[in-house]
């Protein structure tokens, strides 16, 4: 329990600074944050409609920033004036795009890490380890925005089964699974490719400490299959570090969630931030930080007590801790 205590008062800090910042980084291009939020060159009547909605904003910032957040507590994300929308229905509709996009990024990297990491470790400096290396690291050293265009130019231009620029749309999975796979495949591999490569060297790194435990020798001693000792017991040894990386990756997800909807769509929080940063939607831009960053804090949170339910030493330490 003190740990969990320990760890939320953290993502409070984390939470306060992070949004904090952002505050003070849209200020500083902003002249008129009453103006610019309002839409530039408006009519009075809109610039006293915004000062009536968001009476702070001309305060000092040490004042704006308690307000602001008080507001965000109650479940008020501000609201853009350019697009005559709240900061609710904003994330209701472009919020489902990215949460899936980022989500089958994480089952496409995994589904490719596991068994190259996990494969390569057991065949170490054989030729499949040689290559999947060199494939990892070619995929690492290549950003979203070179993997998208490869793909815009080998796939999406040569076939007609995934949408062109553009022509994605928002399709759920049990609306039509078939269209929701047309629209959401090609912008995931954009960023689960590189994902992989990233996760493939943490797991094969670990594998091949573990595989030369004292453990795994004991296994392997007494009969065990090679199968099980792999997969059973030398992979649920292993995959502390790759769990780690998935959490901290989960930030990187929306840098090329951004690219991916650039590229492919289907629109979602990337672009929409893209586009308050553009028009200077003060509120929005702190309103996607603030949710991003609740979301990217605690699924760190989630991971650190993860640990203790995969090794017991780390739960027995903190016992003792």
């Amino acid at each position: 329990m003190r740990y969990v205590s320990q760890r939320l008062l953290q993502f409070v800090i984390v939470f306060i600074v992070v949004t904090f910042v952002v505050m003070v980084a849209t200020r500083i291009g902003s002249a008129d944050p009453v103006r610019d939020l309002a839409g530039g060159a408006v009519s009075q009547a809109q610039i006293d409609r915004v000062v009536n909605d968001y009476p702070y904003l001309d305060q000092p910032l040490l004042a704006q920033y308690p307000q602001w957040l008080l507001d965000f507590l109650r479940g008020d994300l501000g609201y853009s004036y350019n697009q005559n929308q709240s900061g609710l229905a904003m994330f209701q509709q472009r919020l489902p795009p990215t949460l899936f996009m980022g989500f089958w990024a994480i089952i496409i990297g995994l589904a490719i890490a596991v068994p190259v990491g996990v494969y390569s470790a057991y065949r170490r400096d054989g030729l499949f380890d040689r290559g999947a290396s060199l494939s990892s690291f070619a995929v690492i050293s290549m950003p979203p925005l070179v993997i998208a265009v490869a793909l815009l130019f080998l796939v999406v231009t040569r076939t007609s089964v995934f949408p062109t620029v553009g022509g994605s749309s928002y399709v759920a999975p049990w609306t039509n699974p078939w269209e929701h796979f047309r629209n959401f495949f090609i912008p995931s591999l954009t960023l689960g490719l590189g994902l992989a490569g990233v996760w493939s060297r943490f797991l094969r790194a670990d594998m091949n400490l573990t595989l030369q435990s004292d453990f795994i020798m004991l296994a392997k001693a007494k009969g065990v299959s090679p199968a099980r000792v792999l997969w059973g017991h030398a992979l649920r040894a292993s995959v502390l570090s790759l769990i780690t990386s998935v959490a901290l990756q989960l930030s990187a997800l929306i840098g090329g969630a951004v690219v991916a909807e650039q590229f492919f769509g289907p629109r979602g929080i990337g672009d929409r931030l893209v586009f308050a940063i553009q028009q200077n939607d003060i509120l929005i831009i702190q309103a996607i930080t603030a949710v991003l960053v609740v979301g990217v804090v605690f699924a760190n949170l989630l991971v650190d007590l993860l640990y203790a339910v995969i090794d017991p030493r780390i739960r027995h330490a903190r016992k003792i801790g």
